[in-house]
């Protein structure tokens, strides 16, 4: 079994040995076909069709654009999921997930972020187990893009919400709350990477582990290892 922690969505270049500024968090179903060539480390992911990474990161960069605000240098944004078995199958990964018992998780889900962004999709009876600990944590800034209502919501959703994933999701409404939530929430910093463009090219790294129970590999919280 293979699982996929400590997701970063680099929006620059990643400089490795400086410190990373993580901007934010989405919080997804499962990691899918993305995955590295190097096991244990944090290393460049192959995206194999994964389209959720660098869609995010278009959103990410779109609404710095909107805000007038720098792309603080070495910025990511965590991916988070209810579940980190790596496979294309979701429902696969549910299961072998729920077998685990108690499914590990990402030591990075303790880490405090200034805003979390959630699309995990909707009720669903076989997920919605694993959505309860992320909604315990009651994240002081969280949104989602409701499919019922087709408007973004300014709070975390609850279990049977119909958190939108990126896929077929509308662009304005994202860039337009992330672009307030930037100028809201988000300081300015000294280090800049340029303004956003959306020719930019995302680094997308992640650590992989591959075990019988894919033991969570601890990382230093907020810096580049």
């Amino acid at each position: 079994m293979v699982c996929r922690f400590d997701t970063r969505i680099y929006l620059g270049s990643f400089h490795r040995s400086e410190r990373s500024i993580c901007v934010g968090a989405i919080v997804g179903k499962n990691p899918g076909s993305a995955s590295p060539a190097q096991l244990g480390v944090l290393t460049q992911l192959e995206l194999r069709g994964d389209k959720m990474l660098p869609t995010v990161g278009n959103r990410f960069r779109t609404a710095y654009e909107l805000a007038d605000k720098p792309v603080p240098r070495n910025a990511f944004v965590r991916v988070w999921n209810l579940f980190y078995v790596c496979d294309k199958d979701l429902r696969q990964a549910a299961e072998r997930a729920s077998q685990l018992g108690s499914p590990p998780v990402c030591s990075s889900e303790q880490d405090t972020v200034p805003l979390v962004w959630f699309g995990w999709g909707g009720d669903d009876a076989k997920l919605n187990l694993f959505k309860q600990r992320f909604i315990k944590r009651a994240y002081p800034v969280a949104f989602f893009y409701d499919h019922r209502v087709r408007k973004v919501v300014g709070h975390a959703p609850t279990q049977t919400d119909f958190a939108k994933h990126t896929q077929g999701m509308p662009e304005a409404p994202i860039t337009g709350h992330l672009s307030r939530l930037l100028r809201a929430h988000l300081p300015l910093t000294t280090q800049s990477s340029g303004r956003a463009t959306r020719a930019a090219v995302f680094g997308c790294y992640a650590r992989v582990r591959t075990s019988r129970a894919c033991s969570v590999t601890q990382h230093p919280s907020k810096v580049t290892p």
